[in-house]
Parts: C-alpha cells; sequence; structure tokens
C-alpha cells in the first residue's frame, strides 16, 4: 500500500462479515499497524472514540452507516471514514458525503479499489494536516509565487504593454495575487500603461531588504482598479546605480513569498539586474516584432543565455504587433530565430495608443478585440491553461463572454490613483 506512516484502522462490519477476504488482506499489510473488527456499531463507537483510529471503514446498511459516520467526523473530524455499501447509487452518495463519508465503495469490494482509495486519502490527510502544523506554528506556509519576467533586446518592441496587460489579464483569469515590478529602473512606465503615480517605488525597499514584511509591501506597492499590486521603478534616473542585481533578487525573492505571480518589466539591454531577473525566471517572455534588426537582436539574446546558462525556467517567444502590414512571414521568423513562436500579440495600432494614453489596460478597455483577445490567452498561458496562443485571425466566440464578465465585474471607469 505504501503510506507514509503505520496506520490504525476500526472496521465497524456485520456479524456474519468479520471474516471478509479483504479485511485480512488488509490487516496483512505491512502499512497497518493494527485492525480492529467490531460487529456492532454502539460498540464500535466507543472503541473509535477510545483509540482514535487514523482510518474507520463502515461496512453496514445505509441508515446505520449514515449514523455512525456521523457520529465519528462531528467527534474526530481528522478520522478519514470510508463507507461500504449494498450499491452505490447518487442518492446513497450524496447521503453518506454529507455527512462526513471520504469515499463510498460497493460490495462486494474489490480490494484493488479498496487500497488505492485508502492510499489517496491518507496521502491527502498527510498534506493537509502539515498545512494546518504550520498555519498553527504561526509560520507562512512555504509557498512561492512564480515570476514572469518581460524583456526584448530591442527598445520599443512593447514590453511594458506586454506586461502591464498580462498582469492585469493574470489577476483576471486566476483570480490570485499578482504584482507588476517595474524594473525598468532609469525610466520606467509601468505606472503610465496604468494610470498610476506614487512616491513611493522600488527605491524604498533598497536599504531595508533585511526589514521586508506585509506592512512595509503595503505601504510602498500600489493597487490597481483591477486588484493587481504595482511596484514603480524610482522617480529619478541616476537611483538606478545604486542598485545592484544581488538587491534585487532578495526583493524579487520578498516578493514571491507574498505574490502568486510577479511579473517583471525589464529594459532592453543585459545586464546586471536583467541577468539577474532572467536567472530567477520561472518563465521569460523575449519579445520581437516581425523586424530584421528585432529578430536579428533576439537572436543573439536567445543565443547568449543558453550559452551562458542564465535561464532555468521555460522561455516563451512572443511576436508583437504581428501579423502587420509589411511584417516578415511567420515562417521565415521562425527559420531564422530557430525557436517556437510562443505566442503572437497582434498589430492594432489604434486600440494600443488610445489605452496607453488613457492609462487603462487593454484587457479591461477592449478585451474582445483581437489584441485584448491575444493578451488574455498569453495570461491563461502562463497560469497554465491549456490554450492555443498563436492566432493569426481574430475569434469573436469567447471574447463576448470575457467582455461581459469584466463589465459586470465593474473594471470600466476607474481613476487616476495618487499617494
Amino acid at each position: 500500500m505504501a503510506v507514509n506512516t503505520r496506520i490504525h484502522v476500526v472496521i465497524v462490519t456485520a456479524p456474519e462479515r468479520l471474516d471478509q477476504e479483504w479485511i485480512g488482506r488488509l490487516a496483512a499489510e505491512p502499512d497497518i499497524a493494527r485492525v480492529d473488527r467490531v460487529a456492532a456499531t454502539t460498540a464500535g463507537f466507543e472503541l473509535i472514540q477510545q483509540t482514535r483510529p487514523d482510518l474507520v471503514i463502515v461496512d453496514r446498511d445505509t441508515d446505520q452507516a449514515e449514523q455512525l459516520i456521523r457520529q465519528v467526523f462531528t467527534t474526530l473530524p481528522a478520522t478519514i471514514c470510508i463507507a461500504v455499501t449494498a450499491r452505490v447509487d447518487t442518492a446513497t452518495l450524496r447521503r453518506l458525503v454529507a455527512v462526513g463519508a471520504r469515499d463510498v465503495l460497493g460490495r462486494p469490494i474489490q480490494y484493488a479499489e479498496l487500497s488505492q482509495s485508502i492510499r489517496t486519502l491518507l496521502d491527502t490527510e498527510t498534506d493537509r494536516r502539515a498545512r494546518a502544523l504550520v498555519t498553527l506554528n504561526g509560520n507562512r506556509p512555504q509557498m512561492r509565487g512564480k515570476l514572469v519576467v518581460v524583456i526584448s533586446p530591442k527598445g520599443g518592441s512593447g514590453t511594458t504593454t506586454i506586461a502591464a496587460n498580462l498582469a492585469v489579464g493574470l489577476r483576471q483569469v486566476s483570480a490570485s495575487r499578482v504584482l507588476l515590478a517595474d524594473c525598468c529602473l532609469q525610466f520606467g512606465d509601468a505606472g503610465v500603461h496604468l494610470n498610476l503615480w506614487s512616491k513611493h517605488t522600488l527605491v524604498d525597499f533598497i536599504d531595508h531588504l533585511d526589514d521586508i514584511d506585509d506592512a512595509m509591501i503595503g505601504s510602498v506597492v500600489q493597487q490597481h482598479e483591477s486588484g493587481t499590486h504595482v511596484l514603480l521603478a524610482p522617480n529619478t534616473p541616476d537611483a538606478a546605480g545604486d542598485i545592484s542585481g544581488e538587491q534585487i533578487s532578495r526583493l524579487i525573492d520578498a516578493l514571491l513569498e507574498r505574490y502568486s505571480y510577479v511579473v517583471a518589466d525589464t529594459w532592453s539591454f543585459l545586464d546586471d539586474i536583467t541577468a539577474t531577473l532572467v536567472s530567477k525566471a520561472n518563465e521569460t517572455l523575449v519579445v520581437t516584432t516581425p523586424e530584421v534588426p528585432s529578430l536579428k537582436n533576439v537572436k543573439r539574446f536567445l543565443e547568449f543565455i543558453q550559452r551562458e546558462g542564465l535561464t532555468h525556467g521555460r522561455i516563451t517567444l512572443v511576436i508583437n504587433r504581428f501579423p502587420s502590414v509589411d511584417g516578415i512571414a511567420l515562417d521565415d521568423v521562425k527559420q531564422h530565430l530557430r525557436h517556437p513562436i510562443g505566442a503572437n500579440i497582434p498589430s492594432e495600432g489604434r486600440l494600443v495608443t488610445h489605452s496607453v494614453n488613457r492609462g487603462i489596460p487593454i484587457v479591461i478597455s477592449h478585451p474582445e478585440s483581437w489584441v485584448g483577445q491575444s493578451l488574455l490567452k498569453l495570461a491563461a498561458h502562463i497560469a497554465g491553461e491549456q490554450v492555443a496562443t498563436l492566432s493569426l485571425a481574430p475569434s469573436r466566440s469567447r471574447a463576448k463572454g470575457l467582455a461581459g464578465l469584466i463589465e459586470r465585474r465593474g473594471f470600466f471607469g476607474f481613476a487616476r490613483r495618487e499617494t
């Protein structure tokens, strides 16, 4: 059976079923420390109260099983109960699960099915208890978010537009805690794209890396109307010279302890900061446009980070403004880069310009548009959904539902926030 520890089992069954073959097989398992067989429900409940077993198997009529399982669940909720009934129909299943049964098996028992059920339920309970112990000890669960780095070795490729919309899109599709970190330290524009400004920026953390806690993060990061949190770039370009890759690494680690996703927008050259971010990334989105200079730089960039072993996560190549008039064909892009294309963001310049100038992400202002759909699908891809992120033609089928959902949530018409 191969569970993590030896367990104690109490089986409450009918007198004529005390010697069933599956009970003997279960008792012979090396992971089973003790099996008690009881033929009366009252005596069985008393034994369960006294010995507090890991697992109770109730092989009685449905009414008796329902009563006993309810007693066990309300008294010892951590004890796993499995019910065995003459037949498993929907009504019986609902009755027994409602009072606390973790699984319901039909009679006669198939031993392989019973063994699998016990193994699965015990593993789940072990995991639940471990998480509960962490909470009781007052410690933060050892969860780490995903770092998504958006980068292009060619300026003007649209990384900030993609990063801002990706962060808001991740918030929408996952309902998780998402932070957009503007790591374009000299001239970051994430705040412009989201209509946010604050005197508090990334610099506030640099001299207090040992003291970062929830209260400090709450006072520095800005909250966008979508629920996305935003860490703004420094307000003066000279501040970037005082920030090292090691400091950024420590800051990102602190943020990943508190957010499910940290989306880092970066500038267009490889320095200590960007190299650090790429090396830590779970997902690196390398953005290019379908022009020769951008493709040339991206090819060199991909070759460099692979040769130097800079990235350990997944690399997703994103073609922005594609397809576009007079742009290079997709097959030519693939042949030149020798890397699969992960996603394309179509060229809809008027919508994107309108979105940026208003400071409203296009996944909010125009989620039904082709570019809006593409960005939302990219967010779903990052969140783990199996979606087709490469689309050379707009699709309207899913967008209307997304637009209605977003509008009902009240994401439209927000005002500038300033602190």
